[in-house]
């Protein structure tokens, strides 16, 4: 488990150095099969800043359900290899499959980190209603513009090709959470 837990701290500093342009980010990471699998514990890392999302969601009369929410987020760590296998196929980048979910499962944290600490600052009171609907709607952006940044560092395709390639699972990941959601709602939950 130390082990585990050392490898989620290296990885997690590697990743926040692709997403910020520094050098040497690759060494953080173990890009062999083990590292892929194992870099499914960032689920589990993110679970805390999950709880802080679902929290100040609660807090401001969110009606998230725990049940559909935790069937969702179980559904978007599963989906998105199987979208990024599809979008490595369709651009020629199959060597670039494994570093492109090791990279994604570690960096999205950061995403996860950045909600949470919206809902946070709106829970203390810092953050208004209308202050955490703009930080939202700039955090649209800011997720495409980290996962098109994933791509590009673990694909090595060309920067429209990585575009492309990066819309894929977020496609397949905004389909997923509407017929979800969809769902929930027709059956009353």
């Amino acid at each position: 488990m130390m082990r585990l837990i050392a490898e989620a701290r290296l990885a997690l500093v590697a990743s926040w150095r692709a997403l910020t342009f520094k050098q040497g980010w690759k060494a953080g990471f173990d890009m062999s099969l083990d590292g892929l699998w194992r870099s499914f514990f960032a689920a589990v890392v993110a679970l805390p800043l999950i709880a802080l999302i679902l929290t100040g969601a609660w807090h401001a009369g969110g009606t998230i359900e725990l049940g559909t929410f935790a069937f969702g987020y179980a559904v978007s760590w599963a989906l998105f290899p199987v979208a990024a296998a599809a979008a490595c196929l369709i651009t020629g980048a199959r060597a670039g499959f494994v570093p492109w979910v090791i990279v994604h499962n570690w960096a999205v944290i950061w995403l996860y980190a950045l909600q949470a600490l919206f809902w946070v600052l709106h829970t203390a009171g810092i953050f208004t209603r209308e202050l955490l609907e703009l930080a939202f709607f700039l955090y649209t952006y800011l997720r495409i513009l980290v996962h098109w940044r994933i791509a590009y560092v673990s694909l090595g395709l060309p920067t429209i090709t990585s575009a492309l390639a990066a819309a894929v699972p977020i496609l397949a990941a905004e389909i997923a959470v509407t017929l979800l959601y969809t769902a929930t709602q027709a059956s009353g939950g």
